[in-house]
């Protein structure tokens, strides 16, 4: 009966470190799903940012475009060169600096 006891007692003891093992994993396993929620959501609203401004920048595109298409049915070439020539020297300052 005293060996029984002795095994019971052991069984018990393994069961309550094994217990205390898995609780550590799982509180473990618990704030890295809680840090990758925050992360998500952090990336959510970065990415909603960079939509309204991928919006507004194509807002920006098209007004210019239409803008130019205006320039260039007036018939006045020498704002539309003027144009050109400047948007030359403007990636050419670009060039010599990122150079």
């Amino acid at each position: 009966m005293y060996s029984k006891y002795s095994t019971d007692s052991c069984i018990e003891e393994q069961n309550d470190q094994r217990t205390a093992q898995l609780c550590t994993k799982v509180k473990r396993l618990k704030s890295i799903v809680i840090e990758i929620n925050d992360e998500t959501k952090r990336s959510t609203a970065e990415l909603s940012g960079h939509s309204d401004l991928m919006s507004s920048l194509t807002n920006r595109v098209g007004q210019a475009q239409r803008r130019v298409k205006l320039l260039s049915r007036t018939g006045s070439w020498k704002l539309y060169y003027y144009l050109i020539m400047f948007s030359l020297f403007v990636f050419l300052i670009i060039y010599i600096l990122v150079k």
